[in-house]
């Protein structure tokens, strides 16, 4: 099974990186040794169908671009027809499951073989990414922006494929979109980096090996303590476990996906730094947000910027008045859950964020007219009002978060109410199976300490881009091998790569 995280990924992405920059002065080859990378990889990681599905996608969506630029009159009506080709084709495969009892059923009424049709379907590897930036493509191409120019083939299978993003993001839109950032804070869309003539360059090598250490300490080693020894077991059978075990698995669950999933896009980010290239900031401590809307400003930023921009906007935004806002706002929250997984425990977990989010709005409102002060002034009113006040935000908001991602973690809704039933009714008579205190106050502590380490990081980070290019390198990359020589046995998967 091939996995980022592997000895044979590390010595195939040596050979690939030196042949790679052996043409550094020809970036339109690189992108070729690129595609064939990432292709590879995409054959490694799925088979030879996803692969295929892959190519006749990009090709299909490179045709529809351009006729755009050739039929101007009509380049709506095609870019709506790539969008819908490009929602159907999602839908058809990411959802295929949930229908097929329905398409089975149906068969067997018109007395139709139904054995081949209903057979379980192969999920594309990285079909929602790709399927994305080919949206915002033809949006693009639709609009006619100057930043974001017809691709040649290459290119947009470049941009398609790129084994950094594909199987779990960052969504790297062809356009720079308004919050979407590089690590140093700089616009970062694909379209300037896949079309560049001028020779790339390695850019921060240092603070990439820094990244990819980071990374591997955050999902091999703390990610991976935390389901092994308190997640898994927890949600595999709740009622066995005590109440405050059940609360604990709850907290490390909501910590385990935040390290794996920042881990593999801090990962992603740092290869992409070593090919030349700015991939955008997934995560911006959202453990520490104020507000569930804070906490989508910095929890999965290129896919909550996404939304924001092809289907809140789309839908009216804020244009409608207050009640229509909300009503965009709730649809945007849902569509992300159903995104993510066809059950039920997937919608209600997008419903309860767009109702947090409503409700939020709804208090920003009523302290604007009960205390007469300025929207401006009575956003986020409470966390601007004391340090108490932004404490208290952040411990609501992080609770609300935790027990939302009990539906996101379950494999159904009857799983969900499983584990609140436990951690609710079984505080009596049911003995530890651990220490939960234990587990519940290094979380605390490790809460408490976050800020700082970021401070401490960020101050890290300045010190380092002072020193020479590759001062850190060559120890960083030895501190780099000696984790992975270190590591836990097992090569663990990545959780996003499942959605």
């Amino acid at each position: 099974m091939f996995s980022f995280l592997s000895i044979e990924f590390s010595l195939s992405f040596i050979l690939f990186f030196c042949l790679y920059w052996s043409f550094r002065s020809k970036p339109q080859i690189q992108n070729l040794i690129l595609i064939l990378a990432s292709y590879a990889i995409i054959y490694l990681m799925a088979g030879i169908i996803p692969t295929l599905i892959l190519f006749g996608f990009t090709s299909i969506i490179f045709i529809l671009s351009t006729l755009m630029d050739k039929y101007k009159q009509h380049n709506k009506k095609i870019m709506l027809t790539g969008i819908i080709f490009t929602i159907l084709q999602l839908a058809i495969f990411k959802y295929y499951d949930f229908f097929k009892p329905e398409v089975s059923n149906f068969l067997e009424i018109l007395k139709l073989d139904s054995s081949g049709l209903v057979a379980n379907l192969i999920l594309p590897l990285g079909i929602s990414y790709y399927s994305f930036q080919a949206i915002s493509y033809l949006v693009s191409r639709y609009h006619q922006e100057s930043t974001v120019p017809q691709f040649n083939f290459a290119q947009l299978m470049a941009h398609f494929s790129f084994f950094a993003t594909i199987t779990a993001g960052p969504i790297a839109r062809a356009k720079s979109a308004k919050g979407l950032t590089d690590i140093q804070g700089n616009a970062c869309g694909m379209s300037e980096q896949l079309r560049q003539i001028e020779p790339r360059k390695i850019l921060m090598p240092s603070l990439a090996f820094l990244l990819l250490t980071l990374a591997l300490i955050k999902k091999w080693w703390i990610a991976g303590w935390l389901a092994d020894n308190w997640v898994n077991p927890v949600f595999a059978n709740p009622m066995q476990y005590h109440s405050l075990e059940v609360l604990a698995a709850i907290y490390g669950y909501t910590l385990q996906l935040f390290l794996d999933f920042s881990g593999y896009s801090e990962m992603m980010i740092a290869f992409g730094l070593l090919l030349g290239f700015r991939l955008p900031v997934n995560f911006k401590a959202p453990l520490l947000a104020h507000n569930i809307r804070d906490f989508w400003d910095k929890w999965h930023i290129s896919l909550s910027t996404w939304i924001r921009d092809y289907i809140y906007i789309p839908l009216g935004g804020s244009r409608g008045g207050f009640i229509r806002t909300q009503f965009n706002l709730v649809t945007a929250m849902v569509l992300s859950g159903m995104w993510h997984g066809s059950g039920s425990n997937f919608f209600l977990w997008g419903l309860f964020h767009g109702l947090a989010l409503v409700t939020l709005n709804s208090t920003d409102k009523i302290y604007e007219k009960v205390f007469k002060v300025s929207a401006k002034d009575a956003r986020d009113a409470v966390s601007k009002s004391s340090l108490f006040g932004k404490v208290i935000s952040v411990f609501l908001t992080i609770n609300f978060v935790c027990f939302c991602f009990v539906f996101f973690r379950a494999k159904s809704f009857e799983e969900a109410t499983q584990v609140f039933q436990a951690l609710f009714s079984n505080y009596i008579n049911v003995q530890w199976t651990n220490n939960p205190l234990y587990l519940l106050s290094l979380l605390m502590i490790s809460w408490i300490a976050y800020p700082f380490v970021r401070q401490f990081a960020a101050h890290l980070r300045q010190k380092t881009a002072t020193f020479p290019k590759y001062a850190l390198s060559i120890p960083l990359f030895l501190l780099f091998l000696l984790i992975v020589i270190c590591a836990p046995s097992g090569i663990p998967g990545f959780i996003y790569a499942n959605f």
